[in-house]
């Protein structure tokens, strides 16, 4: 983070997140966060990936009333792939394991 310019408050070192998403395989699937805001309806995160991890798909559905939650992110450094509805892209440039090749059809848009 520091690297990127990060400039993080002594609590929001003691608070940075290892997620995993209970998938126990924090190397492909997982990111270190650090949450500035989080409510109901939006959150502001740093979000920290290694080359070729994975954030894997999730929701924020409608809850109790609520309309759900809504993200968005900004990469500071390097790539990123995100996976998306459509039609299939050919030639995906992102890594996907392969155990999960064969169960998602990925369309890709590169940021």
């Amino acid at each position: 983070m520091a690297k990127q310019g990060l400039v993080l408050t002594e609590e929001e070192k003691q608070n940075v997140e290892v997620a995993d998403f209970g998938l126990g395989r924090i190397k492909e699937f997982g990111l270190l966060v650090v949450t500035y805001v989080n409510t109901d309806r939006c959150c502001a995160k740093e979000l920290v990936l290694t080359p070729g991890q994975i954030c894997p798909e999730h929701l924020h559905p409608p809850f109790d009333g609520t309309p759900g939650k809504e993200e968005t992110f900004r990469c500071r450094a390097g790539k990123v792939y995100l996976y998306v509805d459509g039609e299939p892209t050919e030639n995906i440039c992102g890594k996907i394991p392969e155990d999960k090749k064969t169960s998602l059809q990925f369309s890709m848009r590169s940021f």
